[in-house]
């Protein structure tokens, strides 16, 4: 049977003790990874992740990028990518940019009216439990333009059709003429070229399509298009 040695014991715990450092580990830094290029450019709707893959191996793995860059040019720089399809997925990431500031400036706003309701509170002397009144109601915070969007339907972003949608609609719209989808204006007096084409369709409130705003954190909403139309202002 073996004894116990004390000091033995006490000897290892010194050691162990002299052997850690806390200021070591309080410089000690979490480094969070970023995410990879292609998932990132799979939140732009309409890009899977071998048209990600594609685009980051191509030297386009920058939302921003796409964004600036013109279609002609994605196309011949993307092995595989049609000019038309370029042009859909430019928009797309113009959309999803414009989005996403738009989304924060929103946050920004409510922040700076949330901050500006705040006020000192006053000492009063309380009345008698029996003729005290009843508490007021807390102020929504909810501008009269927020609750025309909650009543119309639209979670996110503006209530009208940006250019940027606008434009991702037409050119979606005159690839699916371009594949032989039937045209929903009279043909006798319709504009010629596809993207005319797509646009009077736009104008007449033709297309049973809807718009799908997506948030940072992925989450998305499809708002339909007539919605949106509603409020738009065609020059």
């Amino acid at each position: 049977m073996k004894t116990r040695d004390p000091v033995g014991e006490q000897k290892k715990v010194r050691l162990m003790a002299e052997d850690f450092d806390p200021e070591e580990n309080e410089n000690e830094e979490f480094i969070e990874e970023e995410p990879e290029p292609a998932f990132v450019l799979t939140r732009i709707p309409g890009v899977g992740p071998k048209t990600a893959e594609k685009l980051v191996a191509s030297g386009y793995g920058d939302v921003q990028k796409i964004a600036a860059v013109d279609a002609e040019t994605l196309a011949g720089a993307v092995p595989g990518l049609s000019e038309a399809k370029a042009e859909i997925i430019i928009n797309e990431a113009k959309s999803f940019l414009e989005e996403t500031a738009a989304e924060a400036e929103e946050k920004g706003k409510k922040s700076k009216r949330k901050k500006s309701t705040e006020v000192e509170p006053t000492k009063v002397g309380l009345p008698p439990a029996t003729e005290r009144a009843h508490e007021d109601e807390v102020a929504s915070l909810q501008t009269g333009y927020d609750r025309e969007k909650k009543e119309l339907g639209i979670a996110i972003g503006p209530k009208w059709l940006t250019k940027y949608e606008r434009a991702r609609v037409v050119g979606a719209r005159a690839l699916q003429i371009s594949m032989g989808a039937p045209v929903l204006i009279d043909i006798n007096t319709a504009p010629k070229g596809l993207f005319a084409l797509a646009e009077a369709e736009l104008r007449a409130g033709a297309l049973p399509m809807t718009v799908r705003r997506t948030l940072p954190s992925g989450e998305h909403f499809d708002i339909p298009l007539s919605i949106l139309l509603k409020s738009t202002k065609f020059s």
